[in-house]
């Protein structure tokens, strides 16, 4: 189960860092808080963005668990 602070990728995601890995996320809030929408979701922390988003659970990968 997801939860804030895990890190995740995206992978079918075209977001890539400058070595052509996959963007790395940080899990900011893991519940569908986002109105309209019946897709849970989770609020992503993009580090090489440097921005927020909230992203459908299910395109997520965790890559570390937060303890």
């Amino acid at each position: 189960s997801m939860k804030v602070g895990d890190l995740v990728i995206m992978p079918g995601s075209c977001y890539r860092d400058e070595d052509g890995s996959p963007a790395t996320g940080v899990v900011l809030k893991a519940k569908p808080v986002v109105a309209g929408t019946r897709i849970p979701r989770a609020q992503v922390y993009w580090i090489e963005d440097a921005e927020a988003a909230w992203e459908p659970r299910e395109w997520l990968e965790v890559i570390s668990e937060s303890r």
